[in-house]
């Protein structure tokens, strides 16, 4: 099995110096300091001109995760436009009120990305019950579920990362994100059922080459 690694870039600087490195997709954002955004439409067409698969993230706004009516529609562009441009697939995630999953809303959101490989981004760490949430999201059609754990990262956040692994039977991957780095990749390597990881590889606030080139290597020496 061949473990994949995702890498988020929140502008096309980093995202210029990612390409270099042999990643499975690149997630596009932008505003790191408040979780990431969508970005411009400009910064989407440019990346995906280029040859690494693009995962854009459709969130609208910073904030929680419950949209209304404008909002949602606003999202169904971004998707449009994605799919228009060429777009391997999206990142996004819906809640309600009850912080659960907006069934309703993600169906939606879902129905517009079809073709397109989707991800449930990390909205899903402020659901209550992530049992009852992944449920939903693979009856959904997601691939994926972005997750730190429910935790401030993925590292506090192993055990449930790896019940959700053990829960999810392999009909979905569960993705470990948040504060995923060279020095603690092994955590997550350990358990042969966890297919993809996802780094944002910032080091001391800024993005690391040099980080990136490690965690590939890691990744590599425990395949062999």
């Amino acid at each position: 099995m061949i473990k994949k690694l995702e890498v988020c870039s929140f502008n096309i600087i980093d995202f210029n110096k990612i390409i270099k490195q042999k990643v499975s997709r690149i997630e596009l954002c932008i505003n790191k300091e408040v979780g990431g955004i969508t970005p411009p439409e400009k910064d989407i067409a440019y990346a995906t001109s280029k040859k690494t698969p693009i995962h854009p993230i459709i969130r609208p706004r910073p904030g929680n995760f419950t949209y209304n009516t404008k909002e949602l529609s606003k999202m169904i562009n971004s998707i449009e436009y994605c799919k228009d441009v060429g777009c391997r697939g999206v990142v996004f995630g819906v809640l309600d009120d009850k912080n659960s999953v907006d069934y309703k809303k993600c169906e939606i959101l879902v129905k517009e990305s079809k073709g397109m490989s989707l991800t449930f981004h990390m909205a899903f760490d402020l659901t209550d019950d992530p049992f009852e949430s992944m449920e939903k999201i693979i009856d959904l059609g997601f691939e994926r579920i972005l997750t730190r754990g429910q935790k401030q990262n993925a590292e506090d956040g192993i055990n449930l990362i790896n019940k959700l692994v053990d829960k999810s039977k392999e009909r979905i991957s569960i993705m470990p994100g948040a504060g995923v780095r060279s020095s603690n990749i092994n955590l997550f390597l350990k358990n042969k059922k966890i297919k993809e990881f996802h780094s944002s590889c910032y080091i001391n606030n800024s993005f690391s080459e040099r980080e990136l080139e490690k965690l590939i290597k890691t990744i590599e020496e425990n395949q062999n």
